[in-house]
């Protein structure tokens, strides 16, 4: 997916009023920094075109790009602030990755198919909606499809087993479940006695 070209204009003015009377002319305070800016910049951004632009499947992960000073800089969203009640934008950071280095992100978790331990009675728990990968910005995808069709009771997929694209690995200290088939309480606890019971008649 290319960037999405967002426009942007110097910010002269600063502090509270200043963003006050910005954000009453229809845009809102915005800073960019990081790799090829040499300093931190202030501008003003339209917040309808920067919703726009992350109105797509990989969201605040998307690839943006916007030019300062007549120079185009790729840039991500770091930090975005709306207001709490009416959701509006209100401020957003701006960060410029070494597109030849990798970014860790949360991606979120789509779950596709029927398996075949819900379809028997089981249940199915996803303890994470999103994962953590690390990935080159470019590369990041806009989620991960686990299919769990054949996923039976007790079986799980694990963080490192998720189906990721070349270029994309997860990251964590331990390896966790990010889904899970629960066999039906009743049927666990028969299986418990039944294998209580050939212990004991070996015994």
């Amino acid at each position: 997916m290319e960037a999405i070209a967002i426009s942007s204009t110097p910010r002269l003015g600063r502090g509270k009023g200043a963003a006050r009377q910005l954000r009453f002319s229809g845009e809102i305070p915005a800073i960019a920094y990081g790799h090829g800016i040499s300093e931190t910049q202030a501008l003003a951004i339209d917040p309808r075109e920067l919703q726009r632009a992350l109105d797509n499947p990989k969201g605040l992960n998307s690839l943006l790009s916007i030019t300062i000073d007549g120079t185009m800089h790729h840039v991500m969203v770091k930090d975005l602030q709306r207001d709490p009640v009416s959701r509006a934008l209100l401020h957003v950071d701006l960060i410029a990755p070494d597109l030849n280095r990798e970014v860790v992100v949360a991606v979120p978790v789509s779950v596709t198919g029927k398996s075949i331990g819900v379809t028997t009675g089981g249940r199915m728990v996803t303890p994470y909606r999103e994962v953590r990968l690390r990935a080159k910005p470019a590369d990041i995808p806009a989620s991960v499809e686990v299919d769990v069709t054949e996923l039976d009771h007790d079986q799980a997929v694990m963080a490192s087993e998720l189906p990721l694209p070349e270029g994309v690995v997860p990251v964590f200290e331990r390896d966790y479940v990010v889904v899970k088939v629960i066999a039906p309480r009743g049927r666990k606890e028969t299986a418990e006695v039944e294998t209580d019971a050939k212990k004991k008649k070996k015994k």
